[in-house]
């Protein structure tokens, strides 16, 4: 009853504050967010097509440019009110164009660049139009908005040039494209960007977990033509414990810490943090699932082969930069260093690299082992600290 009280004599300032932090994702973003998660691993058979080291880069980048426009799409329906036919016929519109960027994504350095580039265009001008038009009635938010709008606006079409450029001019293009995102952020990391904590923690939140599980789906469709043996079922359930591990390491309590962390701070300085533990450290997660996940389908594929170097690079790769980004995550949030984590990287790659004639499965579930004692010693340090995120 006190409760209601006070939620019925708060000001019409309270009233609005609290609705902001009360909001959760829409059943529009979360449609949204599957179009783009596809996209997303759609990476995986960019990569599994060209192993070669500049094959990873040139998938870096386009992985890249998709996070940078799914990004950018969290910040909008962060700001705006969506419950507007406008608002919702322009995701609609942006999701649909995903959709095809997400089919062009395997052939995004092919004769079919155009494919990828111009749906890109699309989605990113009807973000930053969407944008414009949701703030029209908050004039500040909008004047932020509009100085690293020069940024946001060029980079996409210096992706449609680059679609007209063969080899590896194409990929050094669209990382410039990439750069420029970037330059716009930390100009738009100047200003007051208002952020509803809950709601942009829990965007981020579902991306992760949709990624996992489209990481699983990746594994399983290219199971599908092997034997059904003893190998088959092991293969089977030590691709599917490690994503499990992966959603165990987010998870647990490391999501939540992001949410809170949005909380504590001050509005005025809430946008700076968003920007750089959402934006910036949850992209290498995402990296990681995609590397993970190209290493398990080599993994599941030829379970009693030696895994290639590829496949190698790839679950180091994934897994460090996995466990990468939480160090940076909690570095920015506590300023502490999240010792096992870190210890994690180097000790994966010893594992892997180390055992160059072991079978790829036994290399697989080496490399998980070494990862799931890192977090266990982590969870037995931090049990407190993990009771109280919980209990809150």
């Amino acid at each position: 009853m006190e409760e209601e009280a006070n939620v019925t004599n708060e000001t019409p300032a309270q009233h609005e504050q609290r609705q902001a932090e009360e909001r959760r994702a829409s059943y529009l973003e979360l449609f949204f967010d599957l179009v783009f998660v596809y996209a997303i691993t759609q990476v995986t058979g960019l990569i599994l097509g060209d192993t070669s080291p500049g094959g990873f880069l040139r998938a870096l980048f386009v992985l890249g440019m998709i996070w940078w426009a799914w990004s950018a799409y969290a910040w909008l329906t962060n700001a705006i009110d969506l419950h507007t036919a406008v608002a919702r016929a322009a995701i609609l519109v942006g999701a649909g164009a995903s959709f095809l960027v997400a089919l062009a994504v395997p052939d995004a350095y092919g004769d079919d660049g155009l494919w990828f580039a111009l749906p890109y265009l699309l989605v990113r001008v009807v973000h930053l139009m969407v944008y414009m038009y949701g703030l029209r009635d908050d004039r500040e938010y909008q004047l932020g908005v509009l100085r690293s709008l020069p940024f946001w606006l060029l980079s996409p079409f210096l992706v449609v040039a680059g679609a007209f450029v063969d080899g590896d001019g194409r990929a050094w293009i669209w990382g410039a494209a990439i750069a420029l995102d970037i330059a716009g952020s930390l100009i738009a990391g100047r200003q007051t960007y208002r952020v509803s904590a809950a709601h942009f923690a829990e965007r981020y939140q579902l991306f992760i977990i949709i990624a996992l599980g489209e990481s699983i789906v990746a594994v399983a469709i290219g199971m599908r033509e092997l034997e059904r043996d003893v190998a088959y079922g092991v293969a089977a359930a030590v691709a599917f414990y490690g994503a499990a591990l992966l959603w165990w390491a987010y998870f647990d309590f490391a999501g939540i810490g992001g949410e809170r962390a949005l909380h504590a701070v001050p509005a005025e300085r809430r946008g700076r943090l968003a920007r750089d533990v959402y934006t910036y450290l949850h992209f290498p997660m995402v990296a990681g699932i995609i590397l993970f996940a190209v290493a398990a389908e080599k993994t599941v594929a030829h379970p009693g082969d030696a895994l290639s170097t590829a496949g190698r690079f790839a679950l180091v790769a994934g897994l460090g930069l996995y466990m990468l980004a939480f160090v940076g995550l909690r570095w920015r949030v506590l300023r502490r260093w999240a010792y096992e984590r870190a210890a994690a990287v180097p000790l994966v790659a010893l594992a892997v690299l180390v055992t160059p004639e072991l079978d790829a499965l036994v290399v697989l579930a080496l490399a998980l082992g070494v990862l799931s004692a890192c977090i266990a010693v982590e969870a037995i340090r931090l049990r407190e600290v993990r009771a109280r995120l919980h209990v809150a």
